[in-house]
């Protein structure tokens, strides 16, 4: 098997930290991208580093085989075992790949087979299960976080966020690669994503959380109501009917009302959840197209490769984010044999007073309120930054239809100019809220070099990264805190840049209240020769803020 491009730089990556001394990683990459492949070519890789046998723990009996299968494809010489259940692995197997409900099992005997001292390698699949105890067993077994350990521990995880909040910080040190959705969309890895937000009557204002997310059973009274079910069927026929539909629901009960529901309509559809008897029968119907619609509760969440869906019924509500990354990526996949071209997910969306909602557009960074309408959420996502980067001033969390964006522009005050809190308690410098998360700020041109950028951002270890360019000086930097990031960002700003240039980007600097000069007046004539500015009325600052932006946009 040969790895694509970005499959092999997650590798060379790998490797490349793990010379530099880093034991500990992690690689995020899309559902879909192939994950496995990566962990898969490791072992060959790192022969020659790491001579022992390499552990690769799931958490599900799919995930087990499949990687079982893909290992032993990857390393057709290796001896490759399965442990889990009534399955027995050689203990002198090169590869095992291992449930880690059976190895990480608190005083199992079974452990006693194996020699640990002679695993070098310890992968995790989903790896933001890795805080869980039963993991964390196995590698101390393993003696990844010895003292002097060689040992490699990697993490390979879809979304790296936990659902009940634990850091992934406290098991890993570094992130090595990230390959998010939105790349595998651009590159033509997965298929586009178009989002149609379904609103309904229902409160969730009474429904409780536990661990990140809402109790279940509160959750399914709230939902499982046949108005609700008839609204999710009736948006169906209209948006997805003619597509292999995967629907995601609270409950066994939910599941069978839904599917109830659609067999009204006369459409195939059943119900499936985890230890459901005819659970493998349903799976190969709805593969060849039998049946149209499976209204699954629990079975389809992680592990679960066919392509052929191309469309996502999100029934079941959640704030959990790990939870809606998986649900959205079971149809994101490519599918040569049936040409899809896109993916539709219908977003259900209920009225939810005192909770904060996963909706599609908040994989891209967005506002969970905004209503896509169908459209590709990633070229939402650019003409969103791109009149960002025109107007840093417009607070685009208002924004609830994308069919507003031009409205809102032209309904902000172009000379207003706020900015976050995070911003004024923390910097003297101009930073706006990025629309991919954290706060950005365009590096004004200061000399022959281009202009340059600064970004501050929370990563998948929560930590903050300061990542940007200042007079062609890539600069990259990890701070705990935003307060410490913030501080780190504007130093290098402060110390690379002139007096003059660092003016530009001063909150408070002097010059911004004085008159239009006639230098700027003929520059905005230049840069904007079909728009009338009231020039008697702005400020130096904001003609140089307007001027600035665009002079930064076309130096990109």
């Amino acid at each position: 098997m040969e790895l694509r491009g970005y499959q092999q730089e997650a590798l060379d990556s790998v490797v490349k930290d793990y010379d530099a001394g880093a034991r500990k990683v992690l690689i995020q990459s899309a559902t879909g991208t192939g994950k496995t492949l990566i962990f898969a070519a490791l072992y060959e890789r790192m022969k020659s580093r790491l001579p022992g046998q390499m552990l690769v723990l799931s958490h599900t009996e799919e995930l087990v085989t499949q990687n079982l299968a893909k290992l032993q494809a990857m390393n057709p010489t290796a001896k490759v075992g399965k442990e889990m259940a009534g399955s027995f692995a050689d203990p002198n197997c090169d590869i095992i790949s291992a449930c880690v409900a059976t190895t990480g099992r608190q005083g199992t005997k079974r452990n006693d087979r194996f020699n640990w001292e002679n695993i070098s390698i310890v992968i995790i699949d989903e790896a933001h299960h890795s805080p869980a105890d039963a993991y964390r067993r196995v590698i101390d077994l393993v003696g990844v976080n010895a003292s002097g350990s060689d040992k490699l521990l990697l993490g390979v995880t879809a979304t790296s966020q936990r659902p009940d909040g634990k850091a992934l910080s406290d098991i890993y040190e570094r992130i090595s690669y990230v390959y998010s959705m939105r790349q595998a969309i651009k590159d033509g890895w997965l298929v586009p994503v178009r989002g149609y937000r379904i609103s309904t009557d229902t409160s969730l204002s009474d429904v409780g959380k536990s661990n990140g997310d809402f109790v279940k059973s509160e959750l399914s009274r709230a939902v499982n109501t046949p108005s609700r079910n008839r609204q999710i069927v009736s948006s169906w026929l209209k948006l997805g009917g003619d597509r292999q539909t995967v629907a995601f629901t609270v409950d066994i009960e939910h599941a069978e009302k839904l599917a109830e529901e659609f067999r009204n309509e006369g459409v195939t559809a059943e119900a499936i959840w985890g230890d459901d008897p005819k659970r493998e029968e349903k799976l190969e119907a709805h593969r060849a197209g039998k049946i149209r619609v499976l209204c699954n509760c629990n079975v389809l969440v992680e592990g679960y490769d066919d392509p052929s869906i191309s469309c996502i019924i999100l029934a079941r509500p959640t704030a959990s984010g790990v939870l809606y990354v998986q649900m959205v990526g079971r149809g994101t996949r490519l599918s040569p044999a049936t040409d899809k071209q896109n993916l539709i997910v219908i977003d259900v969306v209920d009225a939810s007073i005192g909770h904060s909602l996963m909706t599609l557009p908040t994989l891209m960074g967005l506002q969970n309120i905004l209503d896509l309408k169908g459209r590709d959420m990633v070229e939402v996502a650019e003409e969103i930054e791109a009149l960002q980067e025109e107007h840093p001033s417009i607070d685009w969390t208002t924004l609830k239809d994308v069919d507003e964006l031009k409205t809102l522009v032209q309904q902000i005050d172009m000379f207003e100019i706020r900015f976050p809190k995070e911003v004024e308690e923390n910097s003297e410098l101009i930073w706006f809220r990025a629309v991919d998360g954290g706060y950005k700020m365009l590096v004004p041109k200061d000399g022959p070099e281009k202009a340059g950028f600064m970004h501050v951002f929370e990563n998948q270890l929560g930590q903050w990264e300061c990542v940007g360019r200042i007079k062609d000086v890539s600069l990259r930097g990890i701070r705990p805190t935003l307060e410490e990031a913030f501080k780190a960002a504007d130093e290098q700003i402060r110390k690379r840049l002139s007096k003059m240039a660092l003016s530009f980007v001063l909150r408070q600097a002097t010059w911004h209240g004085k008159k239009v000069t006639d230098g700027q007046r003929k520059m905005l004539m230049r840069l904007f020769p079909h728009r009338v500015f009231p020039l008697e009325q702005m400020t130096s600052g904001q003609a140089s803020k307007i001027i600035s932006e665009r002079l930064n946009r076309k130096a990109k």
